[in-house]
C-alpha cells in the first residue's frame, strides 16, 4: 500500500492509501480507516471553490500544491496569458490526474516546477502577476509582526471544526488550539510555544487553504 507522508502543524503524519476500486480509495492514519470515493463532479466543484477563494484571498500570486504528488503535464510557460480556471499543471496523486486550474486571469511570471518532479503539499508551482496590475503575492510578505504576534498557518487544505481557544487565552506548547478536518479526519493544530492567543483568524465551519493564518500568539 502507498504511504505518502502528510505535515500538519509541524507534525509529520504517514497517511496509507490503497485504491479499491474505481475513484475509491481506502485512507488508513494511526490505524483509523476511512474509505473515500471521488465523484467528477465533486472534483469539478473542490477546483471551482479553490480557484474562487484564492482569487479573493490572494488576487493571484502563488499557485501552490494541494497535495503531495508528481507533475505529469505542465501546461503553461512563462510569459503565457492565462484566464480564471484555465488548467497550468496536472498532478499526479492517489493514482489520480489533478488539473491545478489557475485562480485568476492574468500573465505566468515563473514556473518553478518540470514534468516528473515530485512535490509536497505547500510547495509553490506557478507565480502568477493577476491581469489587474501589481506585484504577485509572496508568502514572505505573510509574516507575523509585533501587533499579529507569531502566525500558525494551514499545513493543508481542510475544514475547521472547532476553536478550542479564545482570543486573550494562555497556551501552552503544543496544546490543541484548532481542530481541522482534512482527508476525513480530524487533526489537532497546537501552538508551537507557551504564549497568549492574540488572535484567531477563522470559524467553525470555515474552509481554509494550504498557508492560510490560523490563529496567532504573542
Amino acid at each position: 500500500m502507498p504511504v505518502y507522508s502528510v505535515v500538519v502543524n509541524g507534525k509529520n503524519f504517514s497517511v496509507e492509501v490503497e485504491e479499491i476500486g474505481k475513484n475509491r480509495f481506502r485512507v488508513r492514519v494511526h490505524g483509523k480507516e476511512e474509505i473515500i470515493e471521488l465523484t467528477e463532479k465533486a472534483r469539478e466543484i473542490r477546483h471551482e471553490k479553490k480557484a474562487e477563494e484564492t482569487s479573493s484571498k490572494l488576487g493571484g500570486g502563488e499557485i501552490k500544491a494541494e497535495m503531495s504528488g508528481s507533475i505529469v503535464r505542465v501546461l503553461v510557460s512563462r510569459g503565457d496569458r492565462v484566464e480564471k480556471g484555465q488548467p497550468l499543471i496536472v498532478l499526479e496523486a492517489m493514482k489520480m490526474e489533478n488539473e491545478v486550474p489557475s485562480p485568476v486571469g492574468g500573465t505566468v511570471q515563473e514556473v518553478l516546477v518540470s514534468e516528473g518532479d515530485k512535490v509536497q503539499a505547500g510547495d509553490i508551482l506557478i507565480v502568477i502577476a493577476p491581469e489587474s496590475g501589481g506585484n504577485p503575492v509572496s508568502s514572505q510578505t505573510v509574516r507575523s509582526t509585533s501587533e499579529d504576534g507569531n502566525v500558525v498557518k494551514a499545513e493543508m487544505a481542510g475544514t475547521v471544526v472547532r476553536v478550542l481557544k479564545k482570543e486573550g487565552e494562555n497556551v501552552k506548547s503544543g496544546e490543541a488550539v484548532i481542530i481541522l478536518e482534512a482527508m476525513k479526519m480530524e487533526n489537532e493544530i497546537s501552538s508551537p510555544s507557551d504564549g497568549r492567543i492574540f488572535r484567531i483568524f477563522v470559524d467553525e465551519g470555515k474552509r481554509v487553504q494550504i498557508g492560510d493564518p490560523l490563529f496567532s500568539l504573542s
